[in-house]
């Protein structure tokens, strides 16, 4: 039976979930993986009972995506989703055939994984339902839980607000637009691994150690991470034999929900984009630069034109006539000129997770993972919990380049870093 959320069998994707299946190729489409790695191993039959509760509590998860003449939409799905054992590399393509669903619930051994079409909800969305999962299993497995403290419990009902599109909501003409032309930045190429293959390394290490390693040079955990994952590259680039050396520009997201008081379960983020000029930097100075970039750019004032620049696109009169196939054109040249060929790499911080005091028995560490990028051949991500932080790099060359250069630059400035994954 469909959720009393809506009103229709179908809605609108939101202004930043359009890009996406217009984007999307035959190798690719955007997936993201967020997972808990369990202290004990996971039991499938109790976890397809934790998805069949909370499946409803999230009824924008449960859909399907639709082609329309003019645009792509989402239709509910009456079929209940079904938890898979891992069989594939992780991230693997989301069938869009309009009969599945748009993410899937996978177990292996110890780990729980959410994968999610980026189109149904960005990383604030999907860690929202893994909790909310995670609360329901650990229940059906005898855990009594207080306080839920944030987490949506399955049984409350859906609020209106989840599904709203904060981007429609938000936009402020008046406020301007922000300047899209960027230059292309440096980029680390290599001998590409087969079709569907995602090399993924995650470096675990103590939280404490990397805050303090943030806080001798005066700024964040996630500046510290841009400016270590900023220096790696300019010293990869170095010995390079290239002779035009290019900025290294990291996409920093941002959470626009706390700025504009949304509590969307869809797509509601921004990005902001760091550049350091290739030179010969030393790494506090780096910090200093980066820091001031940060604190400088990210403003409400910056966000507000963001949103305002997203929607235009969607809102221009010949775009808004013109057939979906048309469209779809448009937005993936927009995907390269302005999106992938001006990053060096993407990096997501999903920050320290918070879980009930009584489930921090069950669970051991969070893991992010963004998929296969379209035009780029590097991700990276982090996840803290417990004091335990889960920086993860993917990739779809086959020399973990990149990673080698960013956990070189860790041991350095004293952080114990235990790696693992499924790469080389």
């Amino acid at each position: 039976m469909k959720n009393e959320l809506f009103d229709r069998e179908w809605f609108k994707l939101d202004n930043a979930a359009k890009i996406y299946p217009a984007a999307k190729s035959s190798r690719w489409n955007a997936v993201f993986r967020m997972s808990a790695v369990l202290n004990q191993e996971v039991d499938p039959d109790i976890l397809q009972l934790a998805l069949d509760d909370v499946i409803n509590r999230f009824p924008t998860f449960r859909v399907t995506l639709k082609r329309g003449f003019f645009w792509y939409y989402f239709q509910y799905l009456a079929k209940p989703p079904v938890v898979e054992e891992e069989a594939s590399y992780p991230c693997a393509m989301m069938p869009l055939t309009g009969r599945d669903h748009l993410f899937r619930v996978r177990y292996y051994s110890h780990r729980i994984s959410v994968e999610v079409f980026h189109s149904v909800t960005d990383g604030t969305g999907c860690i929202n339902f893994l909790k909310t999962l995670l609360l329901r299993y650990c229940e059906i497995c005898g855990a009594h839980v207080e306080d839920v403290g944030d987490i949506l419990h399955y049984e409350d009902n859906p609020a209106p607000e989840e599904a709203e599109d904060s981007f429609s909501r938000c936009i402020d003409k008046s406020k301007g637009v922000l300047p899209r032309k960027e230059p292309k930045a440096y980029q680390i190429k290599g001998q590409r691994e087969k079709r569907g293959v995602l090399d993924v390394t995650h470096g675990c290490m103590p939280f404490e150690q990397l805050h303090s390693a943030a806080k001798s040079r005066g700024c964040t955990v996630n500046t510290y991470l841009v400016a270590a994952l900023t220096y790696a590259m300019l010293r990869r680039q170095r010995y390079e034999h290239k002779t035009k050396k290019l900025p290294v520009r990291v996409q920093v997201p941002i959470n626009l929900r706390k700025i504009f008081g949304s509590s969307t379960l869809r797509n509601f983020a921004g990005y902001y984009n760091t550049t350091i000029e290739y030179g010969d930097w030393s790494f506090e100075d780096i910090v200093k630069e980066l820091d001031a970039q940060l604190k400088g750019n990210i403003t409400p004032e910056y966000c507000q034109k963001f949103i305002n620049s997203n929607v235009a696109l969607e809102k221009n009169p010949v775009i808004r006539i013109a057939p979906r196939f048309l469209k779809s054109a448009v937005m993936d040249m927009s995907f390269y000129l302005v999106g992938e060929s001006v990053m060096s790499c993407a990096f997501s911080n999903i920050g320290n997770v918070i879980m009930p005091k009584e489930l921090q028995g069950f669970i051991d560490r969070f893991e992010f993972v963004l998929g296969a990028q379209k035009y780029m051949d590097n991700a990276m991500t982090c996840a803290s919990f417990a004091g335990k932080t889960v920086v993860t790099f993917s990739r779809t060359i086959k020399d973990p380049i990149l990673e080698r250069e960013f956990f070189k630059v860790l041991t350095e400035h004293g952080i114990d870093v235990t790696v693992d994954g499924n790469g080389r």
